[in-house]
């Protein structure tokens, strides 16, 4: 029986005609409300969930081309045995490029450099003002796919950072790691912290009000995790009374962030719109999660490839 794919990224003709060669009816983004005995989702929109629960459908493997799976109705999925195989890796190596870039923004007091150019003023920092990264202590929380490529680019630089993750198990690239729960003495004096977790239930506003207030004067805070793991007041609060001294964010609580939100006004802030993972290349990685998945899935009828355990979230 012919497996019915409906895609919402638009593929290449060399890419579609590689899934029919494996014997899959492609249904492109366009025919979504029309299109009935869907099988497996490629990608995710507004209409997934339309889609998903249309009793004309029968949905049984959702491929995300993104790493985080919380905006998935997890709940239906659950209830239905719906598989989920995520993006996870595909933007891990941009989004540390990225990280780096955020880092040396800063360090190297690029922040001040821009706004001095725009009033075609010459200031030269003072030399104190200025840092290298193998001399600062950087924790990252989520020690995965992401906190990895991160680490790895760190250590080229000399910056051997520590790590915290749900347990506090060992991973290659971190001189240390410790649990969520023992992450206290670990960040009192960092100089940077990375959140490049995911969202689940134990990360929504893990970096709150009582988090910053533990820190003293954090010299920059990083987020490329997910926005709904910051409470963006208590990040300002904590901007202003210079707990933490600088920010560079590219995901937020609501996105796209709102005009009218205080934080594009702070001049310590570095504001990205959710792309630190874009890469001209990144569909390439997508397609072959996808391919991969679809070998095994119409070999045996299992996945092998970024299989989420959906109770987890992750």
């Amino acid at each position: 029986m012919t497996e019915r794919l409906l895609t919402f990224p638009t593929l290449n003709q060399t890419q579609t005609d590689a899934l029919k060669a494996q014997g899959i009816d492609v249904v492109p983004a366009t025919d979504w409300e029309t299109a009935t005995d869907i099988d497996i989702i490629f990608g995710w929109s507004q209409h997934g969930a339309a889609v998903l629960q249309n009793p004309q459908n029968h949905v049984r493997w959702i491929q995300t081309v993104s790493a985080g799976v919380d905006y998935l109705p997890l709940d239906w999925i659950r209830a239905h045995d719906v598989q989920v195989t995520n993006a996870s890796g595909a933007y891990s190596a941009a989004i540390a490029e990225s990280t780096i870039g955020y880092l040396l923004y800063f360090l190297r007091d690029f922040n001040d450099a821009v706004k001095n150019q725009a009033g075609h003023f010459w200031q030269v920092p003072a030399r104190t003002e200025l840092a290298t990264l193998a001399n600062q202590k950087i924790v990252i929380y989520g020690t995965g796919s992401i906190g990895q490529h991160i680490a790895e680019l760190l250590n080229g630089f000399g910056s051997y950072p520590f790590g915290v993750n749900r347990s506090g198990h060992g991973v290659n690239g971190f001189q240390g790691t410790v649990s969520m729960e023992d992450d206290a003495d670990l960040v009192k004096d960092a100089d940077v912290v990375i959140n490049a977790m995911p969202a689940t239930p134990t990360t929504i506003h893990y970096f709150n009000e009582t988090y910053f207030n533990q820190l003293n004067g954090v010299r920059i805070f990083v987020n490329v995790g997910r926005g709904k793991s910051v409470d963006e007041a208590a990040l300002m609060h904590a901007l202003l009374y210079q707990n933490v001294l600088n920010a560079a964010l590219d995901v937020f609580e609501n996105e796209p962030l709102p005009r009218e939100s205080k934080l594009w006004d702070y001049p310590n802030v570095l504001i990205t719109p959710h792309q630190s993972g874009f890469d001209v290349d990144n569909i390439r990685a997508l397609f072959g999660y996808l391919s991969d998945n679809l070998q095994s899935w119409e070999t045996d009828g299992k996945l092998t490839v970024n299989v989420v355990d959906v109770n987890r979230g992750y």
